[in-house]
């Protein structure tokens, strides 16, 4: 392994990501994460507008949609804070705007590629969580590229995130409006996917009529099961047992005492389709209700119908009254997608967060964990 190739591996233990990720080469268009930044205000003059991009095309390892969305919300995070339009260019497989299109942000990407390449400037970020101590420390946002026209973003994770604790973007965000404290994605989620995103005429028809099935009437408890069983043979495969334990947890914690249990309507998400139907199985007194083909990983799939049933899964699990998830970034963020995200909210996880630290797939000892504070868990 050549010395790029193992710089590249130490940063690239993603949690969307498997083993397959580490041998990726990332020479084409790779440039030096830590390029300084700026808090300058652009000016949008007369060589017309400056823009942000988060991108994802077909030759990019993007991981899965959680990867996705880390780095979407992080980039328009830094849109606000940069004064940039925001916008998303994912082609990879399937083009996202097949999927979902623009609600109040306008993000659509310029299909007439007008611009040179000396007007543009990626910056691969990645899986480089070292950004995050860069970011914490930097007094200015993007300066030096205060006359390149877009700036494109790569990135896997919540480079984001430092704003909430950088003194000297603290005036700027709250000029936004924010409580800086609070600019973190946990607490901006559910406002900003809604602001930015909505289904297009089909997938929302669909999900209105599957959302009315699911949850009727306000008696109705939602409980939402996410189980990533792991790529078949990777590091990440936990054990085929886990799936059991799910269902006991939510049997023995909110059915068998209740003496009104039937109002339990179960919710299940997978990275595999048998553990679904294990789940109708298991809760005979229950309804049990799931996507059919729903469980592929967006950034191996080209099959763009299952891409949106991905992304019709996630957009459901925002109905959630109560989450039981893995953790893995979907089921993570698909319950933060509520106005408030920690809501009875469960995470099978380590016991000790200090192993995964070490080794994200370094999954031992784990338990169901009342997620109630950003900092119960490691999640990056």
């Amino acid at each position: 392994m050549d010395e790029e190739k193992e710089n590249t591996s130490k940063w690239l233990s993603c949690e969307e990501c498997s083993n397959w990720a580490i041998i990726y080469n990332f020479r084409d268009n790779r440039v030096n994460p830590f390029d300084p930044f700026d808090n300058h205000i652009i000016n949008r003059g007369a060589k017309g507008e400056y823009s942000i991009q988060y991108e994802c095309l077909q030759s990019d390892l993007c991981g899965g949609w959680a990867d996705r969305l880390k780095g979407i919300l992080s980039t328009y995070a830094f849109s606000l804070i940069t004064n940039r339009k925001f916008v998303i260019k994912i082609t990879k497989n399937c083009d996202l705007e097949s999927i979902l299109v623009p609600n109040k942000i306008d993000w659509k990407y310029d299909k007439s590629e007008k611009y040179q390449a000396n007007e543009t400037k990626v910056l691969s970020y990645r899986w480089n969580f070292n950004l995050n101590q860069v970011f914490r420390k930097e007094k200015n946002l993007f300066s030096e590229y205060k006359n390149v026209s877009l700036l494109i973003i790569k990135a896997g994770f919540m480079f984001s995130e430092p704003i909430a604790e950088n003194v000297f973007l603290k005036s700027k965000v709250e000029k936004l409006g924010y409580n800086q404290s609070r600019f973190k994605i946990v607490y901006q989620f559910h406002n900003w996917y809604k602001e930015l995103f909505q289904l297009n005429a089909e997938m929302q028809k669909k999900y209105e009529i599957f959302t009315k099935k699911i949850k009727p009437d306000g008696d109705t408890k939602l409980i939402c099961a996410q189980i990533r069983m792991g790529d078949p043979g990777s590091q990440s495969e936990l054990s085929k047992t886990v799936s059991l334990e799910f269902w006991n947890f939510i049997q023995n914690n909110f059915l068998i005492n209740d003496n009104n249990s039937s109002r339990y309507v179960i919710y299940v998400t997978s990275d595999r389709e048998e553990v679904k139907k294990e789940a109708k199985k298991f809760f005979t007194k229950n309804q049990v209700f799931y996507m059919d083909k729903s469980s592929d990983h967006v950034d191996l799939s080209s099959n763009c119908k299952n891409t949106a049933n991905v992304i019709l899964d996630f957009h459901v699990m925002q109905n959630c009254d109560i989450g039981i998830v893995s953790h893995s970034g979907f089921g993570i963020l698909g319950l933060w997608n509520r106005p408030n995200p920690f809501e009875n909210l469960f995470v099978y996880t380590n016991k000790n967060q200090s192993d995964l630290k070490k080794s994200y797939w370094n999954r031992r000892n784990m338990f169901f964990k009342k997620y109630t504070n950003l900092d119960d868990i490691f999640f990056t």
